[in-house]
């Protein structure tokens, strides 16, 4: 996480050294903005989150849930729907309950793993580039195939990077526009709440948009909450298999089908990380391939 901050933010890096003259106060502002972009925006739409899902299950657990009840109706009269709502929201309350604690007594081993990460993006800021030369030295490969790789990785990370801003930013638009059509209430707030949950790909807009539509049928508001449902699953879920792949392999020069395998193999592999490793690693291995190509065809002649 460290060395990927860096390499993204080493621009801005050196557009602050242009401005001031040591390293350490250049490292230092860069990593302060860092964490007022990254942090500041995760916390804003946690707490959003966190006290929305509060009244969300207290309304659910208290409401006659009529509209539901007709709707079971519909299907069968031997569907108790209240019943098995109410158990549901209950598991998911005692679900959430856990899942806050758990964050809770592991916060200080965040904390320090958010501590590393930073201090070693701020001596990578100030010795980065020292130490890539220095390890390029020991590469097994010609100069120009080492400047091919690097420009490679550049593009796919960069690429990468504006798709997730990109693709999170639609999201969240079509979500504030879903909401705003299907009448729920701070459309605007909750868009900007996906925009942020949108980078976070194990996580999603789905948290967002998904109770809301329950809540709608929940209340009697069957049209809306069908209406909702569908809205997210088909356009807001949807619209990121379908951008992603596209500007990463224009961008990045890189096919779509590595895109694809890259980002769900890289999810597997390495978490969260893997968004960005995964569409990385396959890129080196497709430069790879080309220049063994190429040397081969080098030798032959």
């Amino acid at each position: 996480g460290a060395i990927l901050l860096a390499y993204i933010f080493y621009p801005l890096y050196k557009k602050l050294r242009s401005i001031v003259r040591s390293k350490n106060l250049a490292a230092l502002l860069t990593t302060v903005i860092v964490v007022v972009i990254l942090i500041i925006p995760v916390v804003f739409a946690a707490n959003a989150l966190l006290n929305e899902s509060l009244q969300f299950f207290r309304t659910v657990r208290t409401a006659e849930l009529g509209g539901l009840d007709q709707l079971a109706s519909k299907i069968s009269s031997d569907v108790e729907i209240q019943t098995y709502v109410k158990d549901l929201v209950t598991k998911m309350s005692l679900s959430v309950a856990k899942g806050t604690s758990d964050f809770i007594f592991t916060l200080p081993r965040k904390i320090l793993s958010l501590f590393v990460m930073l201090f070693t993006m701020f001596y990578l800021l100030k010795e980065g580039a020292e130490l890539v030369v220095n390890v390029g030295k020991h590469i097994p490969l010609k100069e120009s195939h080492q400047a091919n790789i690097a420009k490679r990785i550049n593009s796919v990370l960069y690429a990468s990077i504006f798709g997730i801003v990109v693709i999170s930013f639609v999201q969240g638009v079509l979500g504030a526009i879903g909401f705003w059509i299907f009448d729920m209430r701070s459309p605007i707030l909750w868009g900007s709440v996906m925009v942020v949950l949108a980078m976070l790909p194990l996580i999603g807009t789905y948290i967002v948009w998904l109770p809301a539509a329950l809540y709608k049928i929940y209340i009697g508001d069957t049209f809306n909450g069908i209406g909702l449902l569908l809205y997210g699953t088909l356009i807001v879920s949807t619209i990121d298999n379908i951008i992603r792949p596209k500007i990463v392999s224009e961008r990045g020069r890189i096919h779509p089908i590595f895109v694809l395998l890259g980002v769900l193999g890289g999810l597997e592999v390495f978490g969260l990380l893997g968004l960005i490793l995964g569409p990385i690693i396959l890129s080196v291995f497709v430069v790879l391939v080309e220049i063994y190509v190429l040397e081969k065809q080098e030798a032959k002649a």
